[in-house]
């Protein structure tokens, strides 16, 4: 089965790790400082990954440190609040049933919508069961348009309008979203064209 993509080194895992310990070792980090720690690729998945987690109470913003240029713009400082979980957040494997439904109701709903906003699919991929939050849909669709699924066609406010991708409606079962941040195709279709290469 083809590995599409593997969102730095690591993944979150390794980005929750270096926080915590940052914020052990210092008292706070800068994203920056989570980039060079993990030897990152690319700063913006650091960087969603750091906002999903301050937008969901794991982390404080604590203060700034000083731009490095004079048009620069200070940083912010984060720290992870005492209450944070021991593991990283929204990084939970797709086995557990919850996130496994939440997983496949997103998806369906993916490839049902012409067009949709994160906050959009939270809405309609949810039920009366399995209730999804808006965060939930922002970090799985960041996974799926960096491994080459959702493509973004513009914004409504400050929402990303986003869809799938032509070609990459590869069937009814949601790709699997590892601990380690691969994104891996479960369909036959996806296994077959991969095979065939």
């Amino acid at each position: 089965m083809k590995r599409l993509h593997q969102i730095g080194p690591g993944g979150p895992n390794a980005y929750w790790v270096a926080m915590r310990a940052l914020t052990r070792r210092a008292g706070s980090f800068t994203i920056r400082d989570v980039v060079e720690r993990c030897n990152a690729a690319v700063e913006n998945t650091v960087e969603c990954y750091v906002h999903a987690c301050a937008r969901s109470g794991h982390l404080d913003i604590v203060g700034e440190r000083p731009a490095t240029t004079p048009i620069g713009r200070p940083f912010k400082l984060y720290a992870v609040k005492v209450t944070a979980p021991e593991t990283a957040p929204f990084e939970k494997p797709d086995r557990t049933p919850r996130l496994g439904a939440a997983h496949q109701q997103m998806w369906t709903a993916i490839r049902g919508l012409t067009s949709f906003t994160t906050r959009d699919l939270a809405a309609f991929a949810s039920t009366d069961e399995v209730a999804i939050s808006s965060d939930t849909a922002r970090i799985f669709c960041w996974k799926l348009r960096q491994a080459g699924y959702l493509q973004e066609l513009g914004r409504q406010g400050r929402w990303q309008v986003l869809r799938l991708r032509p070609g990459m409606n590869t069937g009814p079962t949601p790709p699997a979203i590892t601990a380690g941040g691969d994104v891996i195709d479960r369909n036959p279709r996806a296994r077959r064209r991969s095979a065939a290469r």
